[in-house]
Protein backbone atom coordinates (compact mmCIF):
# COMPACT_ATOMS: atom_id res chain seq x y z
CA UNK A 1 0.00 0.00 0.00
CA UNK A 2 2.45 2.57 1.01
CA UNK A 3 4.47 1.87 -2.48
CA UNK A 4 1.65 2.57 -4.08
CA UNK A 5 1.23 5.80 -2.07
CA UNK A 6 4.44 6.91 -3.06
CA UNK A 7 4.20 6.57 -6.97
CA UNK A 8 1.11 7.74 -6.90
CA UNK A 9 2.12 11.03 -5.41
CA UNK A 10 5.38 11.04 -7.52
CA UNK A 11 3.64 10.27 -10.81
CA UNK A 12 1.40 13.64 -9.67
CA UNK A 13 3.93 15.89 -9.21
CA UNK A 14 6.21 14.78 -12.06
CA UNK A 15 3.54 14.79 -14.59
CA UNK A 16 2.15 18.34 -13.13
CA UNK A 17 5.92 19.49 -13.34
CA UNK A 18 6.40 19.54 -17.02
CA UNK A 19 2.38 20.65 -17.75
CA UNK A 20 2.94 24.11 -18.08
CA UNK A 21 -0.18 26.10 -18.53
CA UNK A 22 1.40 28.91 -20.78
CA UNK A 23 -0.45 31.61 -19.21
CA UNK A 24 0.91 35.09 -19.84
CA UNK A 25 3.55 35.73 -17.13
CA UNK A 26 2.24 38.66 -14.94
CA UNK A 27 4.48 42.06 -13.79
CA UNK A 28 6.08 42.03 -10.27
CA UNK A 29 5.72 45.78 -8.83
CA UNK A 30 9.58 46.64 -9.84
CA UNK A 31 8.21 45.66 -13.52
CA UNK A 32 10.25 42.16 -13.91
CA UNK A 33 7.83 39.66 -15.35
CA UNK A 34 7.08 36.96 -12.55
CA UNK A 35 7.01 33.34 -14.58
CA UNK A 36 3.95 31.47 -16.06
CA UNK A 37 1.71 30.20 -13.67
CA UNK A 38 1.90 26.55 -14.13
CA UNK A 39 -0.87 23.36 -12.38
CA UNK A 40 0.80 21.36 -9.83
CA UNK A 41 -0.76 18.68 -7.48
CA UNK A 42 -2.27 20.90 -4.70
CA UNK A 43 -4.78 18.19 -2.85
CA UNK A 44 -3.91 16.44 0.56
CA UNK A 45 -3.22 13.18 0.38
CA UNK A 46 -4.36 10.21 2.16
CA UNK A 47 -3.46 7.47 3.38
CA UNK A 48 -5.49 4.43 2.90
CA UNK A 49 -5.40 3.45 6.75
CA UNK A 50 -6.20 6.42 7.76
CA UNK A 51 -2.64 7.32 9.32
CA UNK A 52 -1.77 11.01 10.05
CA UNK A 53 0.70 12.46 7.24
CA UNK A 54 2.53 14.21 10.24
CA UNK A 55 3.70 10.90 12.02
CA UNK A 56 2.49 7.99 9.74
CA UNK A 57 4.28 8.52 6.66
CA UNK A 58 5.68 5.07 5.26
CA UNK A 59 9.47 4.91 6.14
CA UNK A 60 10.49 4.83 1.98
CA UNK A 61 8.31 7.76 1.89
CA UNK A 62 10.78 9.81 3.98
CA UNK A 63 11.51 13.59 3.91
CA UNK A 64 15.30 12.52 3.48
CA UNK A 65 14.40 10.02 0.95
CA UNK A 66 12.30 12.30 -1.56
CA UNK A 67 13.37 16.03 -0.54
CA UNK A 68 16.23 15.57 -3.22
CA UNK A 69 13.84 14.41 -5.85
CA UNK A 70 11.66 17.44 -5.18
CA UNK A 71 14.00 20.48 -4.87
CA UNK A 72 16.58 18.92 -7.03
CA UNK A 73 20.07 17.92 -6.71
CA UNK A 74 21.55 21.79 -6.81
CA UNK A 75 22.81 21.44 -10.67
CA UNK A 76 22.64 24.44 -12.05
CA UNK A 77 24.08 27.86 -11.49
CA UNK A 78 23.49 31.48 -11.52
CA UNK A 79 24.41 34.70 -10.30
CA UNK A 80 21.60 35.95 -7.37
CA UNK A 81 23.41 38.67 -4.93
CA UNK A 82 21.89 39.27 -1.50
CA UNK A 83 22.62 42.88 -1.35
CA UNK A 84 19.04 44.14 -2.03
CA UNK A 85 17.22 41.83 0.08
CA UNK A 86 15.71 43.16 3.67
CA UNK A 87 14.37 41.17 6.30
CA UNK A 88 11.14 39.35 5.02
CA UNK A 89 12.18 39.42 1.75
CA UNK A 90 12.26 35.38 0.33
CA UNK A 91 14.46 33.70 -2.78
CA UNK A 92 13.13 31.03 -4.83
CA UNK A 93 15.43 28.57 -6.88
CA UNK A 94 14.36 26.26 -9.72
CA UNK A 95 16.90 23.07 -10.36
CA UNK A 96 16.70 21.40 -13.84
CA UNK A 97 16.83 18.12 -11.62
CA UNK A 98 13.70 19.11 -9.07
CA UNK A 99 10.27 19.28 -9.37
CA UNK A 100 9.83 21.95 -6.43
CA UNK A 101 12.52 24.23 -6.06
CA UNK A 102 13.24 25.13 -2.72
CA UNK A 103 12.43 28.50 -0.88
CA UNK A 104 13.83 30.71 2.30
CA UNK A 105 13.38 33.96 4.33
CA UNK A 106 15.86 36.81 4.53
CA UNK A 107 17.21 37.53 8.15
CA UNK A 108 19.11 40.60 7.51
CA UNK A 109 20.85 40.30 11.35
CA UNK A 110 23.69 37.45 9.92
CA UNK A 111 24.12 39.01 6.39
CA UNK A 112 27.71 40.17 5.47
CA UNK A 113 28.01 38.84 2.08
CA UNK A 114 27.06 35.83 -0.04
CA UNK A 115 28.78 33.33 2.19
CA UNK A 116 26.87 34.30 4.83
CA UNK A 117 24.22 31.94 6.70
CA UNK A 118 20.96 34.44 6.40
CA UNK A 119 18.51 32.41 4.54
CA UNK A 120 15.90 30.64 6.93
CA UNK A 121 14.50 27.49 6.14
CA UNK A 122 13.72 24.41 6.61
CA UNK A 123 15.43 21.24 4.68
CA UNK A 124 16.66 17.69 5.82
CA UNK A 125 20.89 19.05 5.05
CA UNK A 126 23.00 19.22 7.00
CA UNK A 127 20.42 18.97 9.46
CA UNK A 128 17.06 18.16 9.66
CA UNK A 129 14.59 21.20 10.40
CA UNK A 130 14.45 24.72 10.12
CA UNK A 131 17.75 26.15 10.00
CA UNK A 132 19.81 28.92 8.48
CA UNK A 133 21.02 28.39 4.81
CA UNK A 134 24.10 29.90 3.61
CA UNK A 135 23.16 32.30 0.80
CA UNK A 136 25.63 30.67 -1.70
CA UNK A 137 23.92 27.61 -1.69
CA UNK A 138 21.24 29.31 -3.61
CA UNK A 139 23.74 29.97 -6.96
CA UNK A 140 23.53 26.22 -7.49
CA UNK A 141 20.48 26.17 -9.06
CA UNK A 142 19.62 27.51 -13.04
CA UNK A 143 16.93 30.18 -11.76
CA UNK A 144 16.86 32.14 -9.03
CA UNK A 145 14.01 34.49 -7.42
CA UNK A 146 14.30 37.56 -5.32
CA UNK A 147 11.05 38.39 -3.60
CA UNK A 148 9.19 40.78 -1.38
CA UNK A 149 5.71 41.63 0.02
CA UNK A 150 4.72 44.91 -0.80
CA UNK A 151 3.47 47.27 1.67
CA UNK A 152 5.23 46.37 4.58
CA UNK A 153 6.71 48.15 7.13
CA UNK A 154 10.08 47.48 8.43
CA UNK A 155 8.48 46.83 11.55
CA UNK A 156 5.95 43.93 9.75
CA UNK A 157 9.05 42.69 8.00
CA UNK A 158 11.05 42.49 11.15
CA UNK A 159 8.20 40.45 12.82
CA UNK A 160 7.97 38.12 9.58
CA UNK A 161 11.68 37.34 10.58
CA UNK A 162 11.54 37.10 13.79
CA UNK A 163 8.48 34.63 13.50
CA UNK A 164 10.53 32.33 10.65
CA UNK A 165 13.41 32.22 13.25
CA UNK A 166 11.57 31.55 16.13
CA UNK A 167 10.93 27.71 14.75
CA UNK A 168 14.36 27.21 14.41
CA UNK A 169 14.72 23.05 15.35
CA UNK A 170 11.21 21.99 14.55
CA UNK A 171 11.48 19.23 12.40
CA UNK A 172 11.12 19.45 8.20
CA UNK A 173 8.04 17.48 6.79
CA UNK A 174 6.85 17.44 3.31
CA UNK A 175 3.52 15.98 4.16
CA UNK A 176 1.79 18.17 6.58
CA UNK A 177 -0.68 20.99 5.75
CA UNK A 178 0.79 24.21 5.84
CA UNK A 179 -1.88 25.28 7.87
CA UNK A 180 -0.15 22.53 11.04
CA UNK A 181 2.75 24.15 12.61
CA UNK A 182 4.16 21.66 14.31
CA UNK A 183 6.67 20.76 11.35
CA UNK A 184 7.83 22.69 8.10
CA UNK A 185 9.10 22.35 4.73
CA UNK A 186 11.06 25.54 2.69
CA UNK A 187 7.83 27.31 1.15
CA UNK A 188 5.67 26.55 4.18
CA UNK A 189 8.07 28.18 6.91
CA UNK A 190 8.37 31.69 4.28
CA UNK A 191 4.66 31.52 3.96
CA UNK A 192 3.57 30.75 7.59
CA UNK A 193 6.09 33.63 8.67
CA UNK A 194 3.97 36.60 6.80
CA UNK A 195 0.71 34.77 7.58
CA UNK A 196 0.80 34.79 11.42
CA UNK A 197 2.37 37.74 11.31
CA UNK A 198 1.06 40.57 8.95
CA UNK A 199 -2.06 38.04 7.81
CA UNK A 200 -1.11 37.86 4.01
CA UNK A 201 -1.63 35.09 2.55
CA UNK A 202 1.34 34.51 0.16
CA UNK A 203 -0.10 30.87 -1.45
CA UNK A 204 -0.99 32.06 -5.18
CA UNK A 205 -3.68 28.81 -5.53
CA UNK A 206 -4.78 27.99 -2.28
CA UNK A 207 -3.80 24.77 -2.48
CA UNK A 208 -3.05 22.22 0.58
CA UNK A 209 0.57 23.05 0.21
CA UNK A 210 2.44 26.15 -0.60
CA UNK A 211 5.04 25.50 -3.15
CA UNK A 212 8.37 27.97 -4.12
CA UNK A 213 6.63 29.30 -6.97
CA UNK A 214 3.29 30.03 -5.53
CA UNK A 215 5.34 32.55 -3.47
CA UNK A 216 6.96 34.17 -6.28
CA UNK A 217 3.19 34.38 -8.06
CA UNK A 218 1.45 35.52 -5.26
CA UNK A 219 -0.54 38.65 -5.96
CA UNK A 220 1.08 40.21 -3.01
CA UNK A 221 4.68 39.88 -3.67
CA UNK A 222 6.86 42.15 -6.23
CA UNK A 223 9.71 41.03 -7.87
CA UNK A 224 13.86 42.14 -6.58
CA UNK A 225 15.33 40.75 -9.10
CA UNK A 226 15.60 37.57 -11.47
CA UNK A 227 19.21 35.72 -11.69
CA UNK A 228 20.28 33.29 -14.33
Amino acid sequence: MSHRFTTRVFAALLAASIALAGTTPALGLTGLAKPPAYSHPDMAPSLADGRDLQTGVPAEFSAISITGQLTGRMSGTNSISFDKFRDGDMVVVEDPAGITGHAGLFDQRFYVDIRSYSVLSANVNPVNGVQREKCLKYRANNEAWGIYVYGQTSTRRTAARSWAYSQMGKPYNIFAAKTDLRSFYCSKLAWAAWRYTAGVDLDADGGFWVWPIDLVNSSHTGVINHWT
